[in-house]
């Protein structure tokens, strides 16, 4: 899978995601399988700021804020995807 699919399939997977009201985990779980796939630190944290002007007056903001903490590593070492 090239990287822009790969970046195009987050983005899908995060968005559907938040507008069928998962948790937090199954988000995590997404991004857990992106990075496994080959996905990029940095280019997740792209994708998921990207989403935040579609979800800024709701409450996914808020998940999708959990999450690029999770990117950069601000979370609890046990929610690390990368190192």
């Amino acid at each position: 899978m090239n990287k822009e699919c790969n970046n195009q399939k987050l983005e899908t997977c995060i968005r559907y995601g938040l507008i069928n009201h998962f948790k937090f985990f199954d988000l995590h779980k997404i991004l857990k399988e992106y990075k496994d796939a080959g996905g990029k630190q940095n280019d997740a944290y792209v994708v998921l700021e990207s989403l935040r002007g579609d979800f800024k007056k709701d409450s996914s903001e808020d998940l999708l804020l959990e999450l690029l903490d999770v990117v950069t590593g601000f979370c609890s070492p046990h929610l690390w995807i990368w190192k």
